[in-house]
């Protein structure tokens, strides 16, 4: 499963593709927050509907409301409905039925989106129902319902996690002489691999990994030599830094660059994964969904692996995730708790043996990925994955801001020229300060 953050667009034309979603959503209160009843039948007595739209398939829609069912019979008081969506103009749909306050009673969403419409003012806060349910919350992977809050508000919870790691081809590493890599492993084994791995035989480039990079990876380098991370924060941060670590991890990988190890910047990353299943790329950074394609698509001869980001001393990983939330205009609040409650857990542990794309961020109900990994023969995709997870010190993956669109195209404009030698590092710096001033002008 992938991120849930999306290029939006506003306007009336955003409006009409909803307008069907929003008559199927009737039944609404135009205002905002009543109060709940305390259970999951209204003040009459009467079975309360709990809407939800999800992004995801129809047949992926179909498994989370078979487990549903489950719910429905433990709680006869609620009825869940699914109001199905395309997938397309996912955001757009979405931020019309919030500001016509016609949306459905939860919504899965990414952090970017969580964030803009916590912003806004449009989600619920789910705060005095976390507190008074301080056993379940405690369930979660440490830290990872941090960036579910906004201005000191639950607005959300994580469902499922996407980590980052490196999926590797274990002939490729034999046939090179080299000990396949495994949790712990460091950044010089990591670029002395890379260089045996590569090669260019009858002209033709075979780098040794493939992958996009940006600040964000390279800060995991740099806090992991005990230097700066490249933000000081998963949200909002305060300053990004240019530190020395981050210099000494951006020579690095210039230098791999250079000679060939790692493709460039400027590389078409398409295809990569279409050649890695035929055996011709040794390594690549994926998010973890890529292993259940691989599981399921990828040739049966090929044999591979999976494996988090080296280290230089300690740990440190980017991970982010995709979950749900609620608009202000929910009319029974504890019977829609009741079903986040039970889609973060219950319905994970039935969902994912059968599509086990992530893992789920209640750790318990994590388990059922894990062990569906095990039962396809990559136990190493869930021991890594729980790595990650348990991770001392976390990263941001990107900015989570308001001000993201104005910082970026910094990056943009610096970055790869770095990277393949055509501007100096210290542009870092001049990047650096520009993002400062953004953020700056943003508080």
């Amino acid at each position: 499963m992938k991120k849930g953050a999306r290029k939006w667009t506003a306007g009336m034309i955003a409006l009409m593709l909803c307008s069907s979603l929003l008559a199927a959503c009737g039944g609404k209160s135009d205002t905002a927050d009543s109060p709940g009843t305390g259970e999951g039948t209204d003040s009459k007595g009467k079975q309360v509907e709990v809407t939800m739209i999800t992004w995801e398939s129809a047949e992926m829609n179909d498994k989370i409301m078979a487990a549903m069912k489950s719910f429905e019979q433990e709680n006869p008081d609620i009825k869940v409905k699914l109001i199905p969506t395309p997938l397309d103009n996912y955001g757009v749909k979405i931020n019309g039925m919030l500001t016509a306050k016609k949306a459905p009673d939860i919504f899965m969403t990414g952090n970017d989106m969580l964030l803009d419409n916590a912003s806004k003012g449009l989600l619920y806060d789910w705060t005095p129902m976390a507190e008074q349910d301080k056993e379940f919350m405690d369930g979660f992977y440490k830290g990872v319902v941090d960036s579910w809050q906004f201005d000191g508000k639950l607005v959300g919870l994580p469902g499922l996690l996407n980590t980052y790691g490196i999926f590797y081809n274990k002939k490729a590493f034999k046939d090179a002489g080299l000990t396949e890599p495994k949790i712990g492993w460091t950044y010089d084994e990591f670029f002395a691999d890379m260089e045996k791995l590569s090669s260019k035989e009858g002209g033709v480039d075979q780098f040794g990994y493939y992958a996009p990079l940006d600040p964000f990876y390279i800060s995991l380098y740099s806090v992991s030599a005990g230097g700066a991370p490249f933000a000081d924060a998963i949200i909002s941060p305060s300053k990004v830094e240019i530190s020395d670590k981050f210099v000494e991890g951006v020579e690095k990988y210039k230098n791999a660059i250079a000679s060939g190890h790692m493709n460039p910047p400027t590389f078409d990353l398409s295809n990569v994964m279409s050649s890695f299943k035929q055996g011709k790329v040794p390594m690549t950074l994926q998010g973890q969904w890529v292993a259940d394609d691989l599981i399921r698509t990828a040739p049966k001869d090929l044999e591979w692996g999976f494996v988090p980001m080296p280290v230089v001393n300690g740990q440190t990983e980017i991970y982010d995730a995709v979950g749900w939330c609620s608009p202000t205009t929910i009319e029974h609040p504890e019977a829609v708790w009741k079903v986040l409650k039970y889609l973060d857990s219950k319905m994970y542990e039935e969902v994912l043996p059968k599509t086990p794309v992530a893992p789920a961020a209640y750790q318990a109900s994590s388990a059922a990925y894990f062990d569906a990994l095990k039962a396809a023969g990559h136990p190493e995709v869930g021991e890594g994955i729980d790595h990650i997870l348990k991770s001392p010190s976390t990263q941001p993956v990107r900015f989570l801001a308001t001000w993201t669109g104005k910082a970026n195209p910094f990056i943009e404009a610096s970055w790869k020229n770095v990277l393949m030698g055509k501007a100096p590092t210290t542009e870092l710096n001049t990047m650096a300060d520009k993002i400062n001033k953004v953020i700056s002008e943003a508080k």
